[in-house]
């Protein structure tokens, strides 16, 4: 397992954002019925900030999923049909499925939203659905502007952060809700 952050503390929140501006206002209220005041925008990136908490170690695979190399689309699709792996794809199914019950106390339904809007932006950040032979791409060095990184942080946040926007103005100039 590999540490990872898809997009940083701004992408998270452009995600969040986004995702709000696609709502129906009946999952509007919903949402406001367990996040209060907060935005998803602001909770996006809850599951990043509690990571040096070690009571939340086991999460730490539930921010991607591996992939073996060379698998095809039909592939993946048949390997996520069965997929049983502690992964953010078993886990998003696992969010919603308790985000829908009713019996679900409200502090949990919080904590299951946080982590279903960072995951779901997590895994829209591509190296998060990689190959576990090169962690997702945190093995793969790049030079970016003269320094040395790798692929996995360019993808999460030096591409973002380069362009000095704020979340709201990304948000506005990427977004055609």
């Amino acid at each position: 397992p590999y540490a990872s952050m898809a997009w940083g503390l701004l992408g998270h929140r452009i995600v969040g954002e986004i995702a709000n501006s696609y709502l129906s206002p009946k999952a509007k209220a919903a949402i406001k019925e367990i996040l209060g005041d907060e935005s998803l925008a602001m909770c996006a990136n809850w599951a990043d900030f509690i990571k040096s908490d070690p009571s939340y170690n086991y999460l730490s695979p539930w921010h991607y999923v591996d992939f073996k190399a060379g698998m095809s689309c039909e592939d993946v699709k048949k390997y996520l049909a069965i997929d049983t792996a502690t992964d953010a794809y078993t886990k998003i199914n696992f969010l919603v499925s308790e985000l829908k019950k009713k019996n679900v106390a409200k502090e949990k339904k919080v904590m299951y939203l946080r982590l279903l809007v960072h995951i779901v932006g997590d895994i829209h950040q591509p190296l998060h659905t990689g190959h576990e032979e090169d962690q997702g791409g945190n093995k793969v060095y790049v030079q970016w502007f003269g320094q040395k990184t790798n692929l996995h942080s360019v993808w999460d946040s030096k591409l973002i952060d380069e362009q000095t926007l704020s979340y709201t103005e990304y948000t506005n100039a990427i977004n055609h809700s």
